[in-house]
Parts: structure tokens; C-alpha cells; sequence
């Protein structure tokens, strides 16, 4: 495959991640994450990955509208129970808002992006919005709009070192959605850490 293709393949992802992993997305979107996860599947990029983005639709197929949202607010949003943490900062150093956050806000400041408070409502450690950062990234790095490679340093810094702590945390959820939302996270990190050739935090 191009490695411009490659590189459109992973902007896709990222944004369908995303997509999974912001509120507003979720409660006001199901219907294109859905479209997305449908075009994810007939091109998927790993059988494992393939398989999990099947199940999520299955399941969805078979349960009201609004089930998407119900299992988003049932696993980050209610604090007790399988509740899962998508703050970066969280899992550096058990606290929200922390040295991930100053992070990511470094590198957003080498760009033109900024956060849309309207429409995330979260800080910008929280990894529904570094994965929108990251395909913003990729994309700009493509177009040759940024020289530096801020993705690779986004991902290095802030997204290889502890997002294997979120895909584990997802797939133990025993949520039926999230849980194969992990196995997409963990079969898609580990095809970045080969593509951006990072290796994988002890």
C-alpha cells in the first residue's frame, strides 16, 4: 500500500476512535459512527480488528438508538462500577489534568487548531480529542502545512506510554461495545508503534 493511502487509512481510524471516545459525538453522531464502522469493516486492516468492529455492529443491529450513548455515559460517565477513565493524565499519575495535559497543550500550540469548547467539553489530555488531534496531524503533516513531525511526538510523549492501560481497561469492561473498542484500540496502536517504529513501554 502508498504510503500516502497508508497515511489516509490512519486518519480514518483516528477519526473513527474519536468518534467512540467523544460524548458529543456519541450522543449526537450514532448514526455516522455507525457509517464509519460499516466502512471500517469492508476495509479493515486486521482480521482482529475486522472482527471487533463486527461485533460492535451486530450488537448495535439488535438494540434501540440510543444504546450507543447508553453504554458510553454506563462506562465513563457514571464514577462507580467498570467506570473507565479517558484522561491521559489519569493514568500517568492517578489524577485528572496532570503533566499529559500541559503536554498535548504544547504541541497544540505549534499548530493552528485549537479545542471547540461547543462541541467538546473536555481538556485536551482526554483521548477522545487527542485522537482528533492526532488526525489533524497527519493530515496537515501530509499537506506539508507543519514541517515538524508532531504526530510521532504526540504519540511518543503522550499516547504510547499509557495507552495500553486504556485498550486493557476497555477490554476487561465487559461492556459490549467498548470491549471490542479496546481490541480496535490495542490492534491499531500496535500498527503505530510499527509504522512510526516506537517501541512499545515495558
Amino acid at each position: 500500500m502508498h504510503i500516502e493511502e497508508i497515511n489516509k487509512a490512519r486518519i480514518f481510524i483516528y477519526n473513527v476512535l474519536s468518534l467512540l471516545l467523544v460524548e458529543e459525538h456519541v450522543k449526537q453522531q450514532s448514526s455516522l459512527i455507525i457509517e464509519n464502522l460499516k466502512l471500517l469493516e469492508a476495509n479493515a486492516f486486521d482480521e482482529d480488528a475486522a472482527m471487533a468492529v463486527q461485533n460492535i455492529l451486530n450488537y448495535l443491529a439488535q438494540k434501540p438508538e440510543n444504546e450507543l450513548y447508553r453504554s458510553y455515559q454506563d462506562l465513563f460517565l457514571v464514577p462507580f462500577g467498570k467506570h473507565v477513565s479517558l484522561s491521559s493524565s489519569q493514568y500517568y499519575e492517578q489524577r485528572e489534568a496532570g503533566a499529559m495535559l500541559v503536554k498535548v497543550r504544547d504541541i497544540l500550540s505549534k499548530t493552528k487548531i485549537r479545542r471547540d469548547e461547543n462541541s467538546f467539553k473536555a481538556p485536551e489530555d482526554h483521548y477522545g480529542f487527542i485522537f482528533t488531534l492526532c488526525s489533524y496531524l497527519i493530515g496537515q503533516e501530509m499537506e506539508q502545512t507543519i514541517k515538524e513531525e508532531l504526530h510521532k511526538e504526540l504519540f511518543k510523549t503522550v499516547i504510547n506510554p499509557f495507552v495500553d492501560q486504556l485498550s486493557f481497561s476497555l477490554m476487561s469492561s465487559e461492556n459490549e461495545i467498548y470491549v471490542n473498542v479496546g481490541v480496535l484500540l490495542d490492534v491499531f496502536m500496535n500498527f503505530e508503534r510499527s509504522f512510526l517504529e516506537v517501541a512499545k513501554v515495558a
